[in-house]
């Protein structure tokens, strides 16, 4: 046995529309914001949902690693 459990995944709740929209307006209503990246596994929407709905309301929007989208 080691000296470590193992490794947990997250088990929070999963985020809606309404906190994906709420931290994007929070990042970008900073000075100079840079590029904002969420964890896809958080979200209880589809990748293509949200790729789909961002770049509709004129978001660019980048798959950043296997589970992050980032969103410019």
């Amino acid at each position: 046995m080691g000296n470590l459990d193992p490794k947990l995944e997250y088990n929070g709740p999963l985020y809606s529309w309404e906190n994906l929209n709420n931290l994007l307006q929070a990042h970008f209503n900073k000075p100079k914001a840079g590029p904002a990246k969420i964890d896809l596994r958080q979200y209880s929407i589809s990748k293509d949902e949200i790729i789909a709905e961002a770049e509709k309301q004129g978001y660019k929007v980048y798959e950043h690693n296997e589970h992050y989208l980032k969103f410019e």
